[in-house]
């Protein structure tokens, strides 16, 4: 939540200084009497009138126990304000399209490489996250490498080479065991992957290559990854419910911080409606005299 709302006075003061303006007139010769009591009487009528109507909007007036119609009106309609609010911010303050723009003008590319090198040198430089990304690699490509479809496309394609070659390789050499002796290459290759010091030393190798932030290199792999991550961003976007979650958020907040919020962003302006209804009726009640005059 904000911070506490810091107490107005123009409305108070300003309740007070016409209830003392109707006061006053019982002190004046008879002359002024009527006119400065119509003055105060009216501007005090206006500006009590405002500041009962603005209680209104937030709290249930009751009177001995029993509870005025039509007041509290934030209160009763909780859900229709939270519901206002979630699709007008979410349709027009912070749709997809506007958080696209604003995440990709705070060089959103750059930091995506930049992060993605740190986190590589580190996790290079960590023996333990190294067996683990190299026996990742060597069951998932154990995996694919023994795969049906991985080994019906390897042979189709040897079939086809090995065509292509003549008569004489077409009798000579067998597709399938090929096929067979290249999966199992791959396998035993994959096998022994994990506990390979050539492998550790070329992962570690690589990560100490990543262009620094800044460099040319740097900026033309950002320029190449630009495409990618603004698909991602925008599949990401996507799936963002801004609705759901400034609903969530709201009705999460008590009666009494709905309340807190809306006066934090109104208060000024509300104080001013109860300054403005004593002018107002300080006007009418000048206009009053001059009628009855």
């Amino acid at each position: 939540m904000s911070e506490p709302r810091k107490p107005d006075w123009k409305g108070p003061i300003t309740g007070v200084v016409t209830a003392a303006l109707a006061g006053v007139s019982f002190a004046l010769p008879t002359a002024w009497k009527n006119v400065v009591f119509l003055i105060g009487s009216a501007a005090f009528v206006g500006w009590g009138t405002n500041a009962i109507a603005i209680r209104m909007l937030f709290d249930r007036i009751k009177i001995l126990g029993i509870p005025i119609p039509f007041t509290g009106v934030i209160p009763a309609k909780r859900e229709a304000l939270i519901d206002a609010i979630s699709k007008s911010v979410s349709e027009r303050l912070v749709h997809p399209g506007a958080l696209r723009e604003q995440v990709l003008k705070s060089d959103f590319v750059a930091a995506l490489v930049e992060v993605a090198r740190d986190r590589l040198q580190t996790a290079a430089a960590d023996e333990v996250i190294v067996d683990r990304i190299l026996a990742e690699v060597s069951t998932r490509g154990k995996e694919v490498i023994r795969s049906t479809k991985v080994r019906e496309e390897l042979r189709v394609r040897l079939a086809a080479g090995i065509k292509e070659k003549g008569f004489f390789a077409r009798a000579l050499v067998d597709p399938d065991a090929v096929t067979n002796a290249i999966v199992d290459t791959a396998h035993m290759f994959l096998t022994d992957l994990p506990g390979d010091p050539t492998a550790r030393a070329h992962l570690k190798d690589l990560a100490g290559k990543l262009p620094a932030a800044g460099s040319e290199s740097a900026k033309s792999m950002e320029e190449k990854l630009k495409p990618l991550a603004e698909g991602m961003l925008e599949a990401t976007l996507a799936r963002i419910d801004v609705e759901k979650i400034v609903r969530d958020n709201l009705e999460g907040y008590s009666d009494k911080q709905i309340k807190e919020m809306v006066l934090n962003a109104t208060a000024v302006h509300l104080g001013w409606l109860e300054v403005w209804g004593g002018v107002l009726g300080a006007i009418s009640g000048v206009a009053m005299h001059f009628v009855i005059k």
